[in-house]
């Protein structure tokens, strides 16, 4: 059965817990999330206010599943975000078929997400530039094309289920990605597929994909700064290598480009409120957009230098009275490279 037409919900499975941090993300406000769900017989004065958008959709996703509205409430979300990277996700539940899920389950303790009114008004800060910066945007959307196919989505199965995550060629066979996209579930990888070239051409036509099968025994990585290593054999040499020992330093107001696979989708650059809100010796905050399914991904400056392995997405929260705003955090490639060369890696 489906666990869209399942009762009770079955938030023990992971493809539950995914749903609810996908309609958590889709409707950010307490309005937009009960305005869904009062047509389908879920009063909006049993629901407690004031809970967190995750836990709001923990609580709502029961309530559906008691009143049989689940499937009926994933319906409508994908009628409403057709073009929204998730929607494979939902029509999978909807067909009863195997869906992946981001392999960063929960949140992560040790990243404190807290938005502050100042970091709230960058998100919201004037998206225009003066003219004369258009060609160095150039450029740099320049440079982030060319180091575009050294990005890989991976497919990572394990005892505990399907995951994916974000990589990037670091070497000529090896990628860098997070611990947890390797370790789904604090389970290691059985099986570690590469996809690379998974994006779109100049007209919107999906690219073939190349994907090469990982060596899980070469898997190496720790789990306190999130990071992991995997040999990836077979990859094309004209493909690009991010360096790690060209590693620039991150200062607050700075540019964060990301290069990404968000939700396991094709390719995507984050370049949009892309402001460094904090720095310190090891990690590094950004508000960039990403999503579940970029954990993995670079995190690179204007001129396509890396910057850090993004690795944590924050929880929507309202500050001063304006719409949801989250943070992002990466660790900085420097502490990154200090531990290869810990491990002997690098």
């Amino acid at each position: 059965m489906a666990i869209v037409d399942e009762f009770p919900f079955p938030i023990g499975k992971l493809p539950a817990q995914e749903l609810a941090r996908v309609m958590a993300g889709l409707y950010r406000t307490e309005r937009e999330a009960l305005a869904l769900v009062a047509p389908l017989d879920v009063d909006p004065l049993a629901i407690e206010p004031g809970q967190s958008p995750l836990n709001l959709w923990f609580v709502l996703l029961e309530k559906l599943a008691a009143a049989g509205q689940v499937r009926n409430a994933v319906e409508v979300t994908r009628e409403r975000f057709p073009n929204n990277p998730k929607t494979s996700f939902l029509e999978s539940l909807l067909a009863d078929e195997p869906a992946p899920v981001d392999a960063a389950v929960g949140s992560n303790p040790k990243f404190n997400d807290s938005v502050t009114e100042p970091e709230a008004l960058l998100f919201h800060d004037d998206l225009t530039m003066p003219t004369g910066k258009i060609p160095g945007l150039i450029a740099t959307l320049t440079r982030m094309s060319e180091l575009a196919p050294a990005i890989c989505l991976l497919r990572v199965k394990n005892l505990a289920g399907s995951f994916f995550g974000t990589g990037f060629r670091i070497g000529d066979d090896k990628v860098l990605t997070n611990h947890h996209v390797l370790w789904p579930k604090s389970q290691i990888a059985a099986e570690v597929h590469a996809d690379f070239g998974f994006d779109v051409d100049a007209s919107g036509a999906s690219l073939a994909v190349i994907s090469i099968n990982g060596d899980v025994g070469t898997i190496k990585g720790e789990e306190d700064d999130d990071w992991a290593v995997i040999a990836i054999p077979g990859m094309d040499k004209n493909w690009p290598v991010l360096s790690l020992s060209a590693a620039t330093v991150p200062k607050v107001g700075d540019a964060a480009y990301i290069l990404q696979h968000p939700a396991g989708q094709q390719r995507r650059l984050g370049f949009v409120r892309n402001t460094i809100s904090d720095v310190d010796e090891a990690r590094v905050k950004y508000i960039t957009d990403t999503e579940p399914g970029s954990s993995g991904s670079p995190v690179l400056d204007a001129d396509g230098g890396l910057i850090g392995l993004h690795h944590a997405g924050g929880r929507p929260v309202e500050v001063a009275g304006l719409p949801p705003v989250s943070k992002n955090e990466g660790i900085r490639i420097s502490r990154v490279l200090e531990r290869l060369k810990a491990n002997g890696l690098a």
